[in-house]
């Protein structure tokens, strides 16, 4: 077993769970908005405080892991093994307040996956504010081990204007261009700096972004899931999708602080709808499932079943 490998999971075996302080303010919640790309024009909602709905995107509950991934972060950088963000799954089990001064994380690290060329780790992530589960969170970290292959590239299924399958809405697709602000600006909210505690230079360096195969520096995946629950309350909700709640995506492929995305939606008719996210390149880089609040569906034209 690499050395690397028995470093980590000791790390498992040290880890009990460990509880957190969080806490955020507007300007986190806004500032995490504006990382997903909101602004004034296409989400008012989500960056000025004094519109009228103004709510936080519930993606933001991601960041309840942040400090457990600091700590997660420490105790693996010497293992020299790279790792990739493989999954993240995020349930609320109410709306996220704008603010507050005083919820608790515990969390729990496991081992998910554990063969011989492969190793995934799970960060479970519970948040409680005032006595009550307010969040759940779940990421998925895979270790690329010595001599382990890349999977195979499975084609991308070619966009279609309609899901076939029985029980599912017309597909919507919609197209977003990212900017590398959006990553300096996710950056600002978890305070780090390129010499500080956690080494992420895949998302900073250019140079080190090529170093590791990738084009460009790589967008954060939390703002990639972030861009497509803001994109999806403004796309789904004509359909009866409102009030996002939660989320499970895969990351498949990476995607660059100036790509170009293809965002298609497939709602299904149990408060659902199916995501599919390509990249500039046309390869799939995140796909998974998004859960809303229920209510009777309407068709293009308004009208209720």
């Amino acid at each position: 077993m690499p050395d690397g490998v028995s470093e980590i999971l000791r790390l498992v075996d040290r880890w009990e769970r460990r509880a957190y302080p969080v806490r955020w303010s507007l300007r986190d919640t806004i500032t995490y908005a504006i990382a997903t790309g909101a602004d004034a024009r296409n989400a008012r909602s989500l960056v000025w405080e004094s519109a009228p709905g103004f709510t936080t995107l519930p993606t933001f509950a991601t960041r309840f892991a942040h400090a457990a991934l600091t700590d997660f972060a420490a105790g693996v950088q010497d293992a020299g093994l790279p790792s990739f963000a493989r999954a993240w799954r995020v349930s609320l089990d109410r709306p996220l307040a704008p603010e507050c001064a005083g919820a608790r994380a515990s969390a729990d690290l496991r081992v998910k996956e554990r063969s011989g060329d492969r190793l995934v780790l799970t960060l479970d992530v519970e948040t409680r504010a005032d006595g009550e589960r307010i969040a759940r969170s779940s990421l998925d970290v895979h270790f690329r081990l010595p001599g382990e292959r890349p999977p195979a590239r499975r084609p991308t299924p070619p966009a279609t204007g309609a899901d076939a399958s029985p029980g599912h809405g017309r597909a919507v697709t919609v197209r977003e261009r990212v900017h590398p602000y959006q990553a300096a600006v996710f950056r600002t909210l978890l305070g780090l700096t390129a010499c500080g505690s956690v080494q992420d230079a895949m998302h900073i360096d250019p140079v080190r972004a090529r170093e590791l195969g990738l084009a460009a520096p790589a967008l954060p995946g939390e703002v990639t899931l972030g861009i497509v629950a803001r994109l999806a309350e403004r796309t789904l909700g004509p359909v009866g999708l409102r009030g996002l709640r939660g989320a499970e995506v895969s990351y498949r492929s990476p995607v660059s602080d100036a790509d170009r995305l293809t965002i298609t939606y497939t709602p299904g008719r149990d408060g659902t709808a199916e995501a599919l996210v390509r990249n500039g390149q046309g390869r799939t880089a995140v796909s998974g499932v998004l859960r809303f609040e229920t209510e009777p569906t309407r068709s293009v034209s308004g009208e209720a079943p």
